[in-house]
């Protein structure tokens, strides 16, 4: 017996389902922290700081405290972006997800893992805007304590199976560099990462921050669906 439940969006799961994506997203803050502190400009700027500082003030000890000071407005910056980037998500699809993934006689649809009525897992699917002809797998989440429990790769198969009953020729998805675990799922459910691109606005230029595109040929859903 599964543990979990997976079924059809309803109107009642719609602030879990916005949590579970807004959690998840913020959960990948202190990595890309780490990854804007490793670019050589932020260095750079940050040892100009330190020497600025300790010059004028003569002090070591001023200076470490000036360094810590820009590391915490770096770090003040990364979260702006990301509630940017969440509030992104949340005006988008997630804004109506009924609208969006709902309606009779769309090639679209929602679902939800619940654990004795909590909502621990979503996964959606519908027409790529970005790919005609293709369809977007999108807001594949699993609540952190649940992870590790093949419930995500159960969410991909079920909307794999609805992908199947509406002779659908490829399935894309989009992640980031940040989500390596995510990105071991999808090679082991049948996607290849084909594209990949620093994602498009100032600060992510800055940092060099990577997404990916991942695509799977639905010819072989049919063996998939067997193995998983």
């Amino acid at each position: 017996m599964l543990w979990y439940q997976i079924r059809e969006y309803q109107d009642a799961d719609y602030s879990a389902v916005r949590t579970i994506y807004s959690t998840g997203f913020r959960e990948h803050v202190g990595i890309v922290y780490l990854l804007a502190l490793k670019q050589p400009w932020i260095q750079a700027m940050l040892c100009g700081v330190f020497l600025l500082i300790h010059i004028l003030s003569g002090s070591i000890l001023t200076g470490i405290l000036g360094v810590g000071g820009v590391m915490l407005a770096v770090r003040m910056s990364v979260q702006y972006i990301f509630e940017q980037g969440i509030q992104l998500g949340l005006r988008e699809d997630l804004l109506d997800i009924r609208n969006s993934y709902m309606q009779p006689g769309n090639r679209s649809c929602f679902w939800v893992a619940e654990l004795k009525g909590s909502i621990v897992g979503t996964v959606g699917i519908l027409p790529c805007v970005e790919e005609p002809g293709a369809w977007e797998l999108k807001r594949i989440s699993v609540k952190k304590e649940f992870r590790g429990r093949g419930l995500a790769k159960a969410l991909c198969k079920t909307a794999f199976e609805f992908v199947a009953r509406h002779n659908v020729k490829r399935v894309v998805l989009f992640t980031s560099m940040v989500q390596t675990d995510a990105h071991k799922l999808y090679e082991s459910i049948g996607f290849k990462k084909e594209e990949e691109f620093v994602w498009p606005s100032p600060p992510a230029r800055r940092i060099n921050f990577m997404c990916f595109c991942f695509r799977l040929e639905t010819q072989r859903l049919p063996d998939m669906l067997l193995q998983h």
